[in-house]
Protein backbone atom coordinates (compact mmCIF):
# COMPACT_ATOMS: atom_id res chain seq x y z
CA UNK A 1 0.00 0.00 0.00
CA UNK A 2 1.65 3.29 -0.86
CA UNK A 3 0.87 6.16 1.62
CA UNK A 4 -0.04 9.65 -0.07
CA UNK A 5 0.78 12.50 2.35
CA UNK A 6 -2.09 15.04 3.43
CA UNK A 7 0.39 17.97 1.65
CA UNK A 8 0.71 15.83 -1.65
CA UNK A 9 -3.25 15.34 -2.28
CA UNK A 10 -3.69 19.39 -1.27
CA UNK A 11 -0.71 20.23 -3.73
CA UNK A 12 -2.77 19.02 -6.35
CA UNK A 13 -5.80 19.71 -5.81
CA UNK A 14 -4.48 23.23 -5.58
CA UNK A 15 -2.09 22.52 -9.28
CA UNK A 16 -5.92 21.43 -10.59
CA UNK A 17 -7.93 24.03 -9.65
CA UNK A 18 -5.18 26.71 -10.79
CA UNK A 19 -5.19 25.03 -14.43
CA UNK A 20 -8.80 25.07 -14.05
CA UNK A 21 -8.84 28.83 -13.17
CA UNK A 22 -6.16 29.33 -15.84
CA UNK A 23 -8.46 28.58 -19.00
CA UNK A 24 -11.41 30.80 -17.29
CA UNK A 25 -8.42 33.73 -16.41
CA UNK A 26 -7.32 33.68 -20.28
CA UNK A 27 -11.59 33.70 -21.18
CA UNK A 28 -12.04 37.02 -19.23
CA UNK A 29 -8.59 38.35 -20.25
CA UNK A 30 -9.60 38.31 -23.94
CA UNK A 31 -12.96 40.36 -23.09
CA UNK A 32 -13.00 44.37 -22.62
CA UNK A 33 -14.70 45.76 -19.36
CA UNK A 34 -18.11 45.93 -20.89
CA UNK A 35 -18.14 42.27 -21.04
CA UNK A 36 -17.55 42.55 -25.23
CA UNK A 37 -14.14 40.55 -26.61
CA UNK A 38 -11.47 42.32 -27.80
CA UNK A 39 -10.46 42.09 -30.93
CA UNK A 40 -7.72 39.77 -31.92
CA UNK A 41 -4.19 41.21 -31.73
CA UNK A 42 -3.65 40.92 -35.71
CA UNK A 43 -7.36 42.90 -36.64
CA UNK A 44 -7.22 44.27 -39.74
CA UNK A 45 -4.73 41.84 -41.49
CA UNK A 46 -6.55 40.21 -44.46
CA UNK A 47 -8.66 38.02 -43.67
CA UNK A 48 -9.09 39.26 -40.09
CA UNK A 49 -11.36 42.82 -40.45
CA UNK A 50 -11.34 45.72 -37.76
CA UNK A 51 -13.67 48.07 -36.60
CA UNK A 52 -10.48 50.42 -36.95
CA UNK A 53 -7.14 50.89 -37.68
CA UNK A 54 -3.95 52.67 -38.36
CA UNK A 55 -1.93 53.11 -41.08
CA UNK A 56 1.56 54.66 -40.73
CA UNK A 57 3.28 56.64 -43.38
CA UNK A 58 6.68 57.25 -43.45
CA UNK A 59 9.58 58.44 -45.69
CA UNK A 60 13.12 56.91 -44.55
CA UNK A 61 14.35 54.97 -46.03
CA UNK A 62 11.74 54.90 -48.71
CA UNK A 63 8.29 56.30 -48.87
CA UNK A 64 6.36 53.53 -47.59
CA UNK A 65 2.43 53.06 -45.81
CA UNK A 66 2.38 50.09 -43.44
CA UNK A 67 0.83 47.79 -43.49
CA UNK A 68 0.19 47.99 -46.87
CA UNK A 69 -3.14 45.89 -47.31
CA UNK A 70 -5.63 46.12 -44.77
CA UNK A 71 -9.11 44.69 -44.05
CA UNK A 72 -12.13 46.39 -42.00
CA UNK A 73 -15.31 45.21 -41.34
CA UNK A 74 -18.04 47.84 -43.24
CA UNK A 75 -17.98 50.95 -41.37
CA UNK A 76 -14.57 50.56 -40.54
CA UNK A 77 -12.54 53.45 -40.34
CA UNK A 78 -8.94 53.76 -41.56
CA UNK A 79 -6.60 56.02 -40.28
CA UNK A 80 -3.44 57.25 -41.50
CA UNK A 81 -0.57 58.87 -39.41
CA UNK A 82 2.67 60.40 -40.24
CA UNK A 83 5.73 59.13 -38.35
CA UNK A 84 7.98 60.63 -40.93
CA UNK A 85 8.07 63.03 -43.88
CA UNK A 86 5.07 64.60 -46.33
CA UNK A 87 2.39 62.59 -47.55
CA UNK A 88 -1.25 61.92 -49.11
CA UNK A 89 -3.87 59.54 -48.96
CA UNK A 90 -5.36 59.67 -52.92
CA UNK A 91 -8.20 56.96 -54.19
CA UNK A 92 -7.31 55.40 -57.64
CA UNK A 93 -9.90 56.74 -59.30
CA UNK A 94 -10.41 58.35 -62.59
CA UNK A 95 -11.73 61.96 -61.17
CA UNK A 96 -9.21 62.32 -59.08
CA UNK A 97 -5.44 60.64 -59.71
CA UNK A 98 -5.03 57.23 -62.04
CA UNK A 99 -7.23 54.76 -63.50
CA UNK A 100 -10.14 53.88 -61.52
CA UNK A 101 -9.13 51.09 -58.92
CA UNK A 102 -12.39 51.50 -56.05
CA UNK A 103 -15.66 50.13 -56.08
CA UNK A 104 -18.08 50.71 -58.98
CA UNK A 105 -20.32 53.86 -57.79
CA UNK A 106 -17.81 55.22 -55.35
CA UNK A 107 -16.57 59.14 -55.50
CA UNK A 108 -12.79 59.87 -55.11
CA UNK A 109 -11.44 60.71 -52.07
CA UNK A 110 -8.27 61.81 -50.89
CA UNK A 111 -6.78 63.74 -47.72
CA UNK A 112 -4.91 67.18 -47.62
CA UNK A 113 -0.92 66.85 -47.92
CA UNK A 114 -0.15 65.40 -44.29
CA UNK A 115 3.17 67.08 -43.35
CA UNK A 116 4.91 66.21 -39.92
CA UNK A 117 4.84 63.55 -37.28
CA UNK A 118 1.52 62.77 -36.13
CA UNK A 119 -0.36 64.62 -38.66
CA UNK A 120 -3.46 62.45 -39.42
CA UNK A 121 -6.12 61.57 -41.69
CA UNK A 122 -8.82 59.46 -41.21
CA UNK A 123 -11.45 58.19 -43.17
CA UNK A 124 -14.96 55.72 -42.27
CA UNK A 125 -15.76 52.90 -45.70
CA UNK A 126 -19.31 51.85 -45.51
CA UNK A 127 -19.31 50.11 -48.97
CA UNK A 128 -18.07 46.91 -49.06
CA UNK A 129 -15.37 46.37 -51.98
CA UNK A 130 -11.40 46.94 -52.70
CA UNK A 131 -10.19 50.36 -52.71
CA UNK A 132 -6.57 50.92 -53.84
CA UNK A 133 -5.22 54.53 -53.17
CA UNK A 134 -1.71 56.20 -53.58
CA UNK A 135 0.53 58.62 -52.00
CA UNK A 136 1.17 61.63 -54.73
CA UNK A 137 3.14 63.87 -52.90
CA UNK A 138 6.88 64.21 -54.82
CA UNK A 139 10.03 65.69 -52.46
CA UNK A 140 12.76 63.63 -53.63
CA UNK A 141 11.21 61.64 -55.69
CA UNK A 142 7.56 61.01 -56.57
CA UNK A 143 5.88 58.69 -53.82
CA UNK A 144 4.34 57.04 -56.22
CA UNK A 145 7.12 56.29 -58.85
CA UNK A 146 8.43 54.55 -55.27
CA UNK A 147 5.71 52.37 -55.39
CA UNK A 148 4.31 54.17 -52.02
CA UNK A 149 0.57 52.86 -52.45
CA UNK A 150 -1.90 51.00 -50.39
CA UNK A 151 -5.02 48.64 -50.03
CA UNK A 152 -8.05 48.51 -47.86
CA UNK A 153 -10.69 45.53 -48.24
CA UNK A 154 -13.58 46.02 -46.76
CA UNK A 155 -16.19 43.37 -45.85
CA UNK A 156 -15.88 40.33 -48.05
CA UNK A 157 -16.76 41.29 -51.90
CA UNK A 158 -16.46 38.96 -54.46
CA UNK A 159 -12.94 39.40 -55.88
CA UNK A 160 -14.11 39.15 -59.73
CA UNK A 161 -16.43 42.35 -58.99
CA UNK A 162 -14.07 44.52 -58.32
CA UNK A 163 -12.18 46.77 -60.28
CA UNK A 164 -9.03 46.83 -57.97
CA UNK A 165 -8.99 43.25 -58.30
CA UNK A 166 -7.69 43.56 -62.21
CA UNK A 167 -4.28 43.66 -63.47
CA UNK A 168 -2.30 46.88 -62.94
CA UNK A 169 -3.05 49.30 -66.04
CA UNK A 170 0.12 50.10 -67.78
CA UNK A 171 -0.08 53.96 -67.06
CA UNK A 172 0.66 52.72 -63.69
CA UNK A 173 4.21 53.63 -62.66
CA UNK A 174 6.34 49.66 -62.59
CA UNK A 175 7.18 50.02 -58.82
CA UNK A 176 3.57 50.90 -58.04
CA UNK A 177 1.86 47.95 -60.63
CA UNK A 178 4.44 45.61 -58.78
CA UNK A 179 3.33 46.69 -55.44
CA UNK A 180 -0.89 46.18 -56.64
CA UNK A 181 0.11 42.73 -58.05
CA UNK A 182 1.71 41.69 -55.27
CA UNK A 183 -1.78 43.28 -53.14
CA UNK A 184 -3.74 40.83 -55.62
CA UNK A 185 -1.56 37.52 -54.47
CA UNK A 186 -2.15 38.23 -51.02
CA UNK A 187 -5.92 39.42 -51.60
CA UNK A 188 -7.47 37.08 -53.75
CA UNK A 189 -7.31 34.03 -52.23
CA UNK A 190 -8.54 35.34 -48.65
CA UNK A 191 -11.41 36.93 -50.51
CA UNK A 192 -12.36 34.02 -52.39
CA UNK A 193 -12.04 31.71 -48.83
CA UNK A 194 -14.59 33.83 -47.43
CA UNK A 195 -15.29 33.98 -43.76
Amino acid sequence: MTFVSRRTVLRSAALAVGIGLAGCLEDVADRSSDGDEQPPENAGEPGIPAERITVTANSRPNPKFEPQVVHVVPGGTVEWLVETGRHDVTAYHEDGHGPHRTPEGIESWGSDRLSGVGAAYERPFETEGVYDYVDTQQVCTSHEVAGNVGRIVVGWPDPDDEPAMVDPQPELPSQAARAIELFNEETRPILEAGP
